[in-house]
């Protein structure tokens, strides 16, 4: 009994061993279950976009109407037919709305009612004062002012009526894109011409229709 019970402990001894042995033996390199999980990817952050800077300075091109004319000399009123001209902008934002710049234009078929004959033209060499007030996306209000020198041209080749011009007016204006707009104003314009010494000067209601650039 006491050698089958000494063979007995040996044999549970010998397969306790095995088994430890077993358990500690590296798994196999093929098994996806014992490989370590790899590390988790480090994914960079997205680059910050530019901020896009606000428009400073725009660029104007107008189709100017002029209506309901008028010119007062030393012997009177009189009416003066539809003109037309064209006229350059530019400014520039001081502060956010608020632009100075020059707007010169030149206004053509300047002549009394009824259009006889030659016409003369006008030269208004303007500065511009405008603001601008945003009402909805894209979309702005302005008033403007344009203080300036006026040179009306004779059609016979006299001496040309020279002075002192102002105007002023009201408008929309619509960004087509982020650069482009497009505008529309209405507004008036009063000289104080003098030919020769005799006050001759111009008025007209003026229509402005244009586009430009902002950049």
């Amino acid at each position: 009994m006491r050698k089958v019970s000494l063979i007995l402990g040996l044999a549970l001894f010998a397969l306790a061993g095995s088994a430890r042995a077993q358990d500690e033996a590296p798994a196999p390199a093929g098994d996806p279950a014992a490989a370590p999980a790899p590390a988790p990817e480090t994914v960079a952050a997205p680059a910050a976009a530019p901020a896009a800077s606000d428009s400073k300075m725009q660029l104007g091109l107008n189709l100017l109407p002029m209506l309901i004319g008028k010119t007062k000399t030393d012997a009177g009123s009189f009416d003066m037919s539809m003109a037309y001209g064209v006229g350059l902008s530019f400014g520039y934002a001081v502060i956010p709305g608020l632009y100075v710049g020059v707007a010169p234009q030149a206004l053509f078929r300047v002549n009394l009612k009824p259009a006889e004959g030659t016409s003369a033209k006008a030269y208004d060499l303007l500065a511009r004062v405008a603001y601008v007030y945003t009402v909805a996306p894209k979309i702005g209000i302005y008033a403007e002012v344009l203080p300036g020198y006026s040179i009306v041209t004779d059609p016979s080749g006299g001496s040309s009526a020279k002075g002192f011009v102002i105007a002023g007016g009201v408008g929309g204006m619509m960004d087509v894109t982020d650069q482009v707009f497009i505008n529309l104003g209405v507004g008036y314009q009063y000289g104080l011409e003098k030919r020769s010494g005799n006050k001759d000067n111009l008025s007209y209601l003026r229509i402005a229709v244009g586009a430009g650039m902002k950049f």
